[in-house]
């Protein structure tokens, strides 16, 4: 790995999982191509089924070796037109980029409902109650700060005037701070959301109640990639398409792999997180075609673009709609 991706790698808690799910006991017996993968959080469902694919073996048959790089996804999109990463994981961040002109697109879309519950203090009882206060996002742009500033908005608080929104990085970067009282408030990921109820923290309300069109957990890279390595992308987008089925239809292996992922042995928590992320995970990497207009729209509007775009212009949704076809074809069962 590059000396300047070295400070995204895993931290806090999940320092002590790395060696365990990166991937590792890769067999020497013959040259993989090395994939690196930016990700803003390893409890999502836009990582978790990445993880099973890796257990599972699909990548290995595909003659892939993969690694997940933690970082922010307006920094994800930046490395990743650079070359130094191969793809990264946030969807809205890559769409808010795309219509500003830099050169990604979306090729797969994992969750198109928002899971995130919006936990504060234990002392914070109404929404209205953060005002003056500091709620943690992920970055000014994506997702999160979306839905975040909509949930403000619609309890009456106005998100530039009346509470402080301090970037902090992912699900469990705000966890901590959630828990060091450095914020009053954030949304948080199944998987944290659990954790911070059971410690006496308030969820205030889910993200999904007031979102309408939602772009989070997806696959991106950068158009020079499309152009110069297509074989690669159908290989690393079959493969991770196999996972995602796996995760989704097996249910009781896959809770198991998230006990392994999350180092823990309470299976009720497993068992709630995978039901909080099967609800909000698309059907087949592939969006109802109707949303992606309200998908380019909303992104226009953040990005404060005036251009008007086709699909085409920001997804390629050629490459899992392949996989999904030889899949298929070969009645290929997780």
């Amino acid at each position: 790995m590059p000396a300047r991706l070295s400070r995204f790698v895993f931290f806090a808690f999940l320092s002590a999982v790395v060696p365990v799910i990166i991937f590792s006991g890769v067999s020497l017996a013959f040259a993989l191509d090395n994939i690196r993968v930016a990700t803003a959080s390893m409890t999502s469902p836009s990582v978790l089924y990445l993880l099973v694919a890796q257990r599972e073996g699909y990548y290995k048959s595909e003659g892939l070796n993969v690694e997940l790089i933690n970082m922010r996804g307006e920094i994800s999109v930046k490395i990743a037109t650079a070359g130094e990463i191969d793809f990264f994981t946030q969807g809205g961040s890559a769409l808010t980029a795309a219509v500003r002109g830099i050169p990604v697109k979306v090729l797969m879309i994992v969750d198109d409902k928002p899971g995130w519950d919006f936990i504060a203090q234990p002392n914070i009882r109404s929404i209205a109650q953060l005002k003056g206060g500091t709620v943690g996002i992920i970055s000014f742009e994506g997702s999160v700060a979306v839905a975040t500033r909509e949930i403000l908005r619609k309890n009456s608080l106005d998100p530039a005037k009346d509470v402080n929104l301090l970037v902090m990085g992912g699900n469990d970067v705000r966890y901590v701070a959630l828990k060091g009282k450095a914020i009053q408030a954030t949304l948080l990921d199944p998987a944290n959301s659990y954790r911070a109820i059971k410690e006496g923290f308030v969820k205030l309300a889910s993200a999904s109640d007031y979102v309408t069109y939602y772009l989070g957990g997806a696959i991106g890279t950068s158009q020079d990639q499309i152009k110069q390595a297509p074989e690669k992308i159908g290989k690393f987008v079959e493969a991770s398409l196999k996972g995602y089925y796996f995760y989704t239809t097996r249910r009781e292996p896959s809770i198991n792999y998230m006990m392994q992922f999350l180092r823990t042995r309470d299976r009720d928590a497993a068992t709630a997180i995978y039901d909080a992320n099967l609800r909000v995970m698309s059907l087949d990497g592939m969006p109802d075609e109707k949303i992606l207009h309200s998908l380019i729209e909303e992104a226009k509007k953040i990005a404060g673009v005036k251009k008007e775009f086709r699909a085409a212009d920001l997804f390629d949704f050629s490459f899992v709609r392949k996989a999904n076809e030889r899949l298929k074809a070969n009645a290929w069962r997780p």
